[in-house]
C-alpha cells in the first residue's frame, strides 16, 4: 500500500517505527536538501532512530558551517551494511529516485519527502506538497506533528533550508506560509544574520573565480529577455573548481535588468552537460527541463544533458525562448 499525503501525519508515523535510518538528497546538494536532511537527522535521534546520512556529491563550501555539516558523508555508493543494518530510507527534495546518484535504495522502505510538482510518488510513504515553499519548512511541520521541540541548531538548518529555496524570500514561494515558518524558527533559536553570513558571505575561492569564468561568456537573446552563460570543462579545470562550486552562480545574469530567464550551461566532465535554469513571473523553465528529461519548479530548474555543449546550448536556448513567447 502507498501513501500519500500534504500532512505530515503518515511521514511522523512511519518514522517513529523506524530504528536506523538512511537519509539523501538530489546530487549537487543546496541549502534546502542538506538543511533538511539534517534538521530530520536531529528529528530521529529525539525519536531514538539513529540517522545515517550519505549524499553522493560534497557540500558546497558556503553551507559546510551549517551545524551537524560534519556528520554527512560523501560517497559513490551506499554502506557497506545496507541494506540488512537499516529499516527505513529518507529521500529529501528528491523529485525522481534516480537524482540521487545512488542504485538499490528500493531495497528498503522509502520515506520521500518532496515539495517537487509531478513527484512521481516512489515510496511507501510519500509526503508530498507542492505548495510548500520549502522541504525545511515541511519538516518543520513533522517536528511538530510529532511534538518534538527543535534545538536552536535545527532550527538554523532548517531556517537555511526556506531561505535558500526562497532566495532569501524573494522568489515567488515566499509566501505567508514561509514567513510564518521562518518566524517560528527565529523563536526556536535560528540565527538569520548567522545563516545569511553562511549562505552569502562565505564562498570557496574556487566557486568566485568560476563566476569570474562564467560571466565572461555571457550572452543576452530575445530583446535582452534571456540570459546564457556557460563554464565548460576548461573553465572548471582553470578555476580549480568543482560541482560543489556552482551554486548561486545562475543568479547572477537573473539580476540584469529586463532579463526573465536564465539558463547556466555546466560541463565539468565530457560528454554531460549540466543545465540550471531561472525565471520571473509566468516564465515556465519546469517544462523546459522536463522536454530534456529534467524538472524542478516553474522559476527554477534543471536537467542533465547527454551531448556536445555547443548543441545542447542551441537547443536549450530555443526552447527557453519559446517559453518566454508564450508566458
Amino acid at each position: 500500500m502507498t501513501l500519500i499525503s500534504s500532512d505530515p501525519y503518515d511521514a511522523a508515523k512511519r518514522l517513529k517505527k523506524a530504528y536506523r535510518v538512511l537519509l539523501t538528497c538530489h546530487r549537487n546538494p543546496d541549502g534546502d536538501a542538506l538543511g533538511s536532511e539534517l534538521g530530520l537527522a536531529e528529528l530521529a535521534e529525539k525519536l531514538g532512530v539513529k540517522p545515517v546520512i550519505i549524499n553522493r556529491d560534497r557540500t558546497p563550501a558556503n553551507l559546510m558551517l551549517l551545524p551537524g555539516a560534519e556528520k554527512i558523508q560523501v560517497a559513490d555508493q551506499l554502506p557497506g551494511d545496507f541494506p540488512d543494518a537499516y529499516d527505513l530510507v529518507i529521500t529529501v527534495e528528491c523529485p525522481d529516485l534516480d537524482r540521487s546518484g545512488f542504485e538499490g535504495l528500493t531495497q528498503v522502505p522509502i520515506l520521500n519527502i518532496d515539495h517537487h510538482p509531478a513527484n512521481p510518488a516512489y515510496g511507501v510513504v510519500n509526503y508530498l506538497d507542492e505548495n510548500s515553499p520549502a522541504v525545511g519548512e515541511m519538516v518543520w511541520r513533522l517536528y511538530g506533528e510529532i511534538g518534538v521541540l527543535p534545538s536552536p541548531e535545527a532550527a538554523t538548518n532548517l531556517f537555511v533550508a526556506l531561505s535558500t529555496d526562497t532566495g532569501d524570500f524573494r522568489y515567488s514561494n515566499a509566501t505567508g506560509q514561509a514567513f510564518r515558518a521562518a518566524a517560528e524558527m527565529v523563536d526556536a533559536g535560528a540565527e538569520p544574520v548567522q545563516v545569511a553570513d553562511w549562505v552569502n558571505g562565505n564562498r570557496s575561492e574556487a566557486s568566485v573565480r568560476l563566476l569570474g569564468e562564467a560571466l565572461r561568456t555571457l550572452r543576452l537573446e530575445c530583446d535582452g529577455q534571456l540570459a546564457l552563460i556557460t563554464a565548460d570543462q576548461e573553465a572548471f579545470r582553470r578555476a580549480q573548481a568543482g560541482p560543489e562550486d556552482t551554486e548561486e552562480i545562475v543568479n547572477v545574469p537573473r539580476s540584469i535588468s529586463g532579463v526573465r530567464a536564465v539558463a547556466y550551461f555546466k560541463q565539468w566532465e565530457p560528454g554531460v552537460v549540466r543545465v540550471s535554469l531561472r525565471s520571473r513571473g509566468a516564465v515556465d523553465v519546469r517544462t523546459v527541463a522536463a522536454g530534456f528529461g529534467g524538472g524542478g519548479h516553474t522559476n527554477a530548474a534543471g536537467c542533465a544533458i547527454n551531448g556536445e555543449l555547443s548543441e545542447i546550448e542551441g537547443q536549450v536556448a530555443s526552447a527557453v525562448a519559446d517559453a518566454l513567447r508564450t508566458a
